[in-house]
């Protein structure tokens, strides 16, 4: 089965449908439910994909993580974050499977995203430079590596990803601008045809 990715160019929904979405689930209204679950399921899917590298396990951690999300659903509170608790959910589900399989790899997939590219030339080079770029993404320090995908693959903000990994925010604007300073400096690098 292929690797489950977000449809191009489809959006995160809007910070109101989760606040929606949050004052429904306390209601126990399984339309939100199905609705959350429509709208966040890929993402996630590629999120826990990310922490255990393996399709049946990233599938089992976000069932579980929405069973978890229901038998919680009296308790979310629509004034946080309902993304940064999904992730927080599945993040934490995905590193207890690690450490009980004996297990940390840190290695992050390519989460869906193209670039295109108008002649065969450009494309082998767009080719090769996004996967460059992916490489060197999942080299990043693990907790750096976390911060820079959930802000620019995941659309979190600094304050949901700081709640999602259990930082302040600016821990995690830190370790956003030492990955991209990380990230700008091998890809020059590897543009000037030296070794990243």
């Amino acid at each position: 089965m292929a690797k489950p990715t977000v449809r191009e160019n489809e959006p995160l929904p809007q910070d109101a449908a989760f606040v929606s979405w949050s004052k429904r689930l306390r209601k126990s209204d399984e339309r939100a439910f199905s609705e959350l679950f429509e709208a966040m399921q890929v993402r996630l899917l590629q999120y826990a994909f990310g922490i255990t590298r393996d399709r049946e396990v990233a599938r089992d951690i976000v069932q579980d993580t929405f069973l978890k999300l229901w038998q919680i659903r009296e308790t979310v509170d629509p004034a946080r974050s309902l993304k940064a608790l999904l992730y927080t959910i599945v993040r934490n589900l995905a590193l207890n499977s690690q450490r009980a399989a004996g297990r940390t790899n840190g290695v992050f997939p390519e989460h869906g995203i193209t670039d295109p590219a108008p002649s065969a030339d450009e494309n082998v080079h767009a080719d090769l430079v996004q996967k460059a770029l992916y490489r060197f993404i999942d080299e990043l320090p693990e907790r750096r590596r976390m911060a820079f995908v959930l802000t620019r693959f995941e659309g979190l903000s600094h304050d949901e990803v700081a709640q999602a990994m259990n930082l302040t925010p600016r821990t995690v604007n830190t370790h956003i601008v030492l990955a991209m300073k990380d990230l700008r400096k091998r890809m020059k690098r590897l543009q000037s045809g030296q070794t990243p």
